[in-house]
Order: structure tokens, then sequence, then C-alpha cells
């Protein structure tokens, strides 16, 4: 792993720049002169109280200033905020202007200012006051509603222009209709719009963009045609509102249709009409087109917002080296540019040359903010580099940056991915405000670092859990092989109100499948029908793995068929559900079907089909796959695949041809490979060259107890009892513990776990006592008293389940020649069908046979 260290200077603050000082201000000579308005209106503003304003107000009469418009709304302005409005009547008396003016002149200059509540403290003081109310009142006071979003007063604004008169005002009416699409009330704009005699290019603009604000792109689009054909011709405004929800859609062929008519009509391409358009082009994915765009332009209409939009148009195509090559010609960077490139690099796994460009970003002086320090922590992550991480929390806290949302969320995940606990804890709880994503990122850094049962604990002190927080639980639960608790878990989310989504189901489907609970994922299973879940690709390939893995084959292929989309996955899947069964054939059909439909198969499947060849003793059409796996679909074979062909090839007794071709590997042999060699020698009687793949195999693991148990009983079938002791005594002196297999069997929703022992409860003793005895009076066997793990299993589910109803077992090694001859005898002597899944395939026993054909 590559590790960068940057100087501390990339994380110090810049040097600040020299102050600059500002001459000071000359005095105002004011005696004995008439001021001018300006500096009357600035001494208006200054005043504070009555007692400030009387020498001002005398000067206003005897200048005969006091007729000025502007200076009577300041005045008026001074006297309302003074509460004082005997006095405003008084001074509004001297005005030869009527009052509405001097008032619209007030609410006028208040907008100007920024204070939107102000004009509508005026507004309430005219009604009250009995001042008549204009058009341009209205105009104020509709932009007033409008910076404060109050489309309740607005409301009322509206039904008083009614009462005045000028509903029919088509200025008025487009001015409500901005108001109303600002506050999202898209149903009071097309009141408003369908009542207006003349629509004018404003009236459109202001439908189209609240259509575009609520998310209605379609109808936005539409309303395009119906403009063109009420014979209002559409404006560079109306434009870019169109251009930016084709980016949306993607829609490429109305992108095209609105570009060719911006150029017919000789609209201006440039700001935000041009960005859009290069936006638009790059979500289409054309990034030659977009470039080509800014190409044609003069420079000077090119500005950094849109060379920013191709690095991202370049960037989410997947063109990363043309994003870097553009954003190196740029003569001017945002902010947003370099995070932009960073997040790029991020996005396309290339960490180290994030952090290089941030290294450049500092030597700028350019100060990253939240969204950059979350884009360099993720690569951080990935880095697994903490030194970095923390040099940039501690840049983050030199700053004054509240460690707060996005970036503590991304701080608790460095360091909880980094395993360092402590420091997670500590900065989560110095979070000012925990939010749901706060919880939920320490708790999944407890999940992957601190334990399942810290974990838990912490889980249980969320205030309140989301779906994300009971999703994080059940999985790690899973992860852990804790079958029993992940169901428990679930249970509680269910009493809590919380609707499981498709992340849980297919989490508690992947732990019926590694345990073999068919009951509980049957349960599931219909959950899911209960609750109309759709069964999508992800859901459907879930489905088919449990099944295919609990040795229901035909309720797997059923959900197959149920499956209207199929990408490569649920095929697959599908094909490994048959491979387990040894039902090869049907794995075979299932590819070619596959093929027929267009659908590529990744390494994935290969490994599948060759296991289904080998399942069969498929030689030539093992090899045929294996060759066409490079020849046609180019995918380079992993060990996986070398060793479902070493496989193959041992299993039929082929074994010369078996070392030739582990020879040939153009990668090291690893365990597997040595291992799947000894098993063939030892079903084919091979010793030497047993004892060729265990030389080969203790190198690479001088610990691997199941070789050394191996080779012990190779020597035992071929009666070398001195060797099988040296084997056992040197495994024994080594101090390599041997770990003991161990059997799973559901039984009324519990999973039971048994392993090799004598430690077994009386009633399975019982029961391994009646087996023994059944077994002797059809057929004298060598070890019928054995007690692996499967047989411990096999006898509990002889005792408690019913009837009829098939014994289900998961063992987690293979089954040995032994125990295979017992389960036939059992299902026979029993009357009942045993299906056994060991770590390479079922074995379904029914009357006395193996649905494996002793070929396993």
């Amino acid at each position: 792993m590559a590790t960068l260290t940057f100087p501390n200077t990339f994380f110090s603050s810049p040097s600040p720049s020299p102050s600059k000082h500002k001459p000071p201000t000359q005095n105002l000579k004011t005696s004995h002169s008439v001021l001018r308005p300006h500096w009357i209106i600035n001494l208006l503003k200054s005043c504070s109280n009555i007692r400030e304003f009387s020498p001002i107000h005398a000067h206003l009469i005897t200048a005969n200033l006091i007729h000025d418009p502007e200076i009577t709304s300041q005045v008026l302005a001074f006297l309302l905020s003074v509460n004082n409005i005997d006095c405003a009547h008084q001074i509004l008396s001297y005005s030869h202007e009527p009052e509405s003016i001097i008032w619209n002149t007030l609410l006028e200059n208040k907008l100007k200012e920024g204070s939107p509540q102000e004009v509508l403290v005026g507004y309430y003081r005219m009604v009250t006051q009995g001042v008549l109310l204009d058009i341009y009142t209205f105009h104020f006071l509709i932009h007033a509603c409008c910076k404060n979003f109050d489309v309740k007063l607005g409301s009322e604004v509206h039904g008083r222009i009614l009462k005045c008169g000028f509903g029919r005002n088509k200025s008025l009416n487009n001015n409500l209709m901005g108001l109303y699409s600002k506050c999202g009330k898209l149903k009071e704009v097309c009141q408003l719009f369908e009542k207006m005699i003349h629509r004018d290019v404003i009236s459109w603009n202001t439908l189209i963009s609240c259509c575009v604000l609520k998310g209605m792109y379609r109808e936005a689009l539409d309303l395009f045609d119906e403009m063109l054909v009420s014979g209002v011709l559409p404006d560079e405004i109306t434009m870019v509102s169109l251009v930016s929800t084709c980016a949306k859609l993607k829609d490429l062929e109305m992108g095209k249709r609105l570009h060719l008519y911006i150029v017919d009509n000789k609209l201006r391409t440039r700001g935000s009409l041009l960005n859009c358009l290069v936006d638009m082009y790059s979500k289409c994915g054309k990034m030659d087109k977009a470039h080509g765009l800014l190409s044609r332009c003069d420079e000077s209409e090119v500005d950094v917002v849109l060379w920013t939009t191709l690095v991202s148009g370049y960037v989410k195509s997947n063109k990363i080296d043309k994003a870097r090559q553009l954003f190196d010609k740029m003569n001017e960077r945002s902010l947003v540019s370099w995070t932009t490139m960073m997040s790029g690099y991020v996005q396309g796994g290339y960490y180290c040359e994030s952090l290089l460009l941030f290294q450049q970003m500092r030597l700028e002086n350019v100060i990253p903010d939240e969204v950059a320090l979350v884009t360099l922590l993720s690569a951080c992550v990935h880095l697994e580099d903490f030194d970095l991480g923390r040099s940039i929390h501690a840049f983050i806290v030199t700053y004054g940056m509240i460690v707060d949302g996005f970036l503590g969320n991304a701080l608790l995940d460095l360091y909880a991915k980094c395993g360092k606990l402590d420091e997670a804890l500590r900065t989560f709880e110095q979070l000012p405000c925990k939010s749901a994503a706060s919880w939920n990122s320490m708790l999944d850094g407890f999940c992957q670092s601190g334990g399942v049962d810290k974990a838990r604990d912490f889980f249980n002190k969320i205030p309140e859990k989301d779906i994300v927080s009971w999703n994080t639980m059940v999985n790690s639960y899973v992860k852990h092989d804790l079958f029993n608790e992940s169901f428990e878990i679930f249970c509680k989310m269910q009493s809590s109100n919380v609707k499981p989504d498709k992340t849980t189901l297919i989490s508690l489907l992947s732990s019926c499948a590694k345990v073999g609970a068919l009951n509980h994922g049957i349960w599931v299973n219909v959950y899911i029908e209960k609750n109309e879940i759709g069964i999508d690709a992800m859901l459907g390939t879930a489905l088919i793995d449990m099944y295919g893995k609990c040795g229901c084959v035909e309720m797997a292929y059923e959900i197959f068929t149920r499956i209207i989309e199929k990408n490569v996955f649920v095929w697959t899947a599908m094909m490994a559900a048959y491979a387990m069964e040894g039902q090869a054939l049907e794995a075979i059909d299932l590819y070619l079907e596959m093929e027929e439909r267009g659908v590529k198969p990744d390494h994935v499947t290969f490994i599948a089909l060759l296991a289904a060849c080998s399942h069969g003793g498929l030689v030539d059409e093992g090899y045929r796959y294996f060759n066409k796996l490079r020849s046609f679909y180019n995918i380079t074979p992993t060990i996986h695949h070398y060793g479902c062909m070493v496989d193959l090839l041992g299993r039929v007794g082929h074994l010369e041809e078996t070392v030739k071709f582990i020879e040939r590997m153009p990668i090291e042999p690893d365990v597997s490979i040595w291992s799947s060699l000894m098993r063939a020698c030892r079903s084919h009687h091979n010793v030497e060259l047993a004892e060729h793949a265990f030389k080969q195999l203790i190198e690479i693991d001088p610990t691997n107890d199941g070789a050394h148990v191996l080779l012990s009983n190779i020597y035992a079938d071929a009666g070398r009892w001195d060797d099988v002791s040296k084997v056992r005594k040197k495994l024994h002196e080594t101090g390599v513990p041997k770990q003991p297999g161990f059997a799973i069997i559901e039984q009324n929703g519990v999973v039971h776990e048994f392993v090799a022992s004598n430690l077994v409860s009386a009633d399975v003793r019982c029961m391994l006592q009646d087996i023994e005895r059944r077994l002797l009076v059809k057929q004298e066997l060598s070890d019928t008293t054995s007690q692996h793990s499967e047989r411990l299993a096999v006898a509990f589910g002889l005792i408690n389940n019913q009837e009829n109803s098939p014994i289900r077992v998961v063992n987690s090694v293979r089954m040995c020649r032994d125990c295979h001859s017992v389960m036939k005898l059992i299902s026979q002597a029993y009357d009942r069908e045993i299906v056994i899944r060991d770590n390479y395939r079922f074995h379904r026993f029914t009357d006395g046979h193996c649905s494996c054909k002793d070929y396993w």
C-alpha cells in the first residue's frame, strides 16, 4: 500500500494579507448651507430618537425639502420605527405627493435594503391607516412575500388585489404566479395561468419552472410545444429550464431538439444557457459535443463554472485522464473545480492521486471546505492511512470548522475502519448534534472492529433506530454466522414498527443459506409475497441461492422463472444450485440458454459451470468451457477456475494429466489445488503422488491440520499403519490442533450445532444405539459406532423431526466414506429422506441410495 506523507505546511493557515488602511472620512460641513438630499437621508438613517430627529426636521421645513418624496419616505420610516404615527400624519400633510406614493417609496426602499419584513410591517400600517393601495404597492408586497417564502400572506395579498379590482392585471398575475411557484404551489400557479387571457413569455416560464421544481419534468417539456402553438416564443430563460430538465432526464433527443431551436432562433448561447447545454450533453454521455460547445465560444464567455461542468462530465463518464487534462488547462480554478477533480479520483479508485491533488491545492493556498475534506477522508479510509486522516482532523480543528454532519460521519468512518474505536467514540461524543447517520456510523465501526457483543450494546443505546441501524445489526450477526441472533433481532425490528427493506431480507436469506435453515428461508419467502415486495434481480438471486443451498433446487427454479429481468447473477445462482445437486447437464443447458438470450457470463458463472462439470465427471465439456473462458470472453482464469479443473481431472482418475495441468498453470498452486489432488489420490489409491502433494501443501501452510489428517487416512487405506502413527505423532509434536468438523440442523426455528464428541444427550445416545442395532441386523459394518458430527445431527433429527419429513443437515467438511455408507443404510432402515450438504455438494439419501451415485 502506498503511503503519502505531506509536510505540515499543507494543513497550516496561509499567511494573512497585509491590512489595507482606508483614509479617514472627511467631516461634512453643514453650517449655513442646505444639505444635499442623500446627506439628509444618511442623517435620518442614523437617528435613534425624536430629540436627534427634531433639528433635522426643522432644517427640512426651512429648506423646503419636506416635499421630496424620497426624503419624506425616509422620515416616515424613522417615525414608524419609533412608533410615532401622529407625527407621521403631520409630515405626510406637508407633502404635495399623494400618501400612497410616499408609502410606496418607503416599501421600495426597504426592498432595496434587503428588509422584506419591514415592507410587510409597512403594509399593515397602510391598511390600518386607510392608505389607498395601488398596483405598485402590490408589486412590492408580492416581492417581499417571495423573499420570505410567505405564501400565507401572499394569498391574503392576492385576495386584496382581487378586491381592489386589479385581478386582470397581467404583470401582477405574473408576479403572483412567481410567488406561488417559488413556494411550490403548482395548483395555484395553474389556476392563475388558466384564467389569464393574454399570456406572455413570463407566464409560460413561471409555469414551466414550477413544473421542474415539482419534479414534473415530462410535463415541463410538453409545455414547450403548447407554448409554440400559442404563438409565444420562448426566450433564454425558457430554454435554461427546459435544457436543465433534459439533463435530469438524460433525454438526449429532446435536448438536441431544444439546442436546434436555440440555434435556429439565434438565442444567445452564453452564461446559464451555455452551462445548461454543456451539462445536458455531459450527463447524456456526449462529451465530444459538450466540449465542442466550449471550443466555439469566445474566451470571455467561458468561465470557471463552465470548465468545471465539463471536468465533472468527464469524471462521470469515467474518463479521468481527459478530466485531468482539462483541469490542468484551466486558467482559474474554484474550490468546486478542485473538489470535483479530487472526488473523481476517489470514485475511480485513484486514492493516492486524490491526495496528491490536495497537496497541490494547498500549495496554491486554497482552503478546503467540508465537501473537499469528506472526499479526502474517504481516500484515507481506502488507503488505510490513519496518520494522514488524523492530520486532516487536526487541520479541521485549527480552522475552527464544526465537526458535524457529513464531516463528523467521515471522521467516524475513518477511525472506525482503521480500528481506532477509542478515537471514533471520542469524536462521536464531541459531536454537537448526533444524527441518525452519526449513530449508524459508530455502530458500523463497532460491528467491524469491536465485536458483535459491543456492537449490540451500542445498538441498544441508539435513541431512534432507523432501517439502517437494524440492517447493520442484522448483517453483523449474519457475518458472524449467528443465525439465531439474526432472526431474534429481526423479530424485534418488526415489533418496533420498522418495516424491513430488501437489504434486510437479503441478509436473512444469506444467513438461511449458510446454515441450511430451509424453514426460516421459506418464512422469509412467504413474508415477501404477503407484503407484495417485488422480487427483483438482487432479491431473486438471494432466494435462489437460499433454496439451492438448502437442497430445494425445484423451488430455486420456480423463483428463477418468476424473475422477469434476469441479470448474470440470477443465471449464475441457478447454475450453482444445479451444480450443488450434481445436475451437471441441467447447469450446462441453462448456460446455453443464457448465451442465447445475450446475457454475458462473468468469471463466477464459469466457476459454477466448471463445478457442475466436475460433479458430473464431464471432462470434455470442462475443457471446452475452461478454454472458452479466455478465448471467447477474454476472462483471465483465477485460482478458483484452475481448482475446478484439477478437481474434475482428479475425480475421474486422470492423475498424471492433473499433475501436468498443475505444472502448466500460469499462477502458483495454492492449498486448495494440492488438497484437491490429495483427495483424488486417496480415491484412486496413489500414495506416492499423495505424498508429493502433501509436501507441496505444507510448504505453503505448515499448520494445515486437514492435510495431516488426509495423509493419515491415505496411509490407513493402504494399510501402512506405521506411517499413520508417524503422521499423527508429527501432528501432535508440531502442536497443530485438529479442527473438528461440525454439523448443523434446524429444528423448530432453532439451529443446533453438533461436534464429534462423546458429550451428547441421553436421547441422542439412545438413538445412536438404536441405529447401530438396526444396521448390524441389516449389514455388518466395521464402523457403525463412529460419532462424527453428521451422524449426531441425523440422530437428533430422527428423534425430533416429524415422520416422513426430510432430515436436512449442513456439514462443515466433506463427508467421509464410512458416514456416506452409513447414511444410505439409515435412509433405508428408517424409511427417511436424509439431505446432507457438505462443503462440496449435496447428498440426498433415499431407500439406501445417494443422489451422487457414490461419485463425490
